[in-house]
């Protein structure tokens, strides 16, 4: 498995296309001799970083959550904790 799929983070709150975005940004990376330029061979003599490297920098952010979103969801959470609880046993109607 990638390096960059091992970890997904908790803020993430579409997993695919979090995955897809990570591959495609590993996929276009800056060259290391010429930081400028991309190093994947279908954007040659693209300047990084390259239109795909933007996009998946763009669906990285879309598919996470706002750090504080991400704690407020987990606030109301808990406030449901235990709430649904049965009260009594039903008798069943024969």
């Amino acid at each position: 498995m990638a390096r960059h799929r091992r970890a997904v983070p908790h803020t993430v709150t579409d997993v695919l296309l979090w995955l897809f975005a990570t591959d495609v940004a590993a996929a276009h990376q800056p060259h290391p001799h010429k930081p400028d330029r991309c190093t994947n061979l279908r954007c040659t003599a693209q300047a990084y970083p390259c239109p795909p490297a933007r996009d998946a920098h763009r669906a990285q952010q879309a598919a996470t959550a706002p750090h504080a979103r991400v704690q407020a969801r987990a606030r109301v959470a808990s406030a449901f904790t235990g709430w649904f609880h049965p009260s009594h046993a039903h008798p069943h109607a024969a």
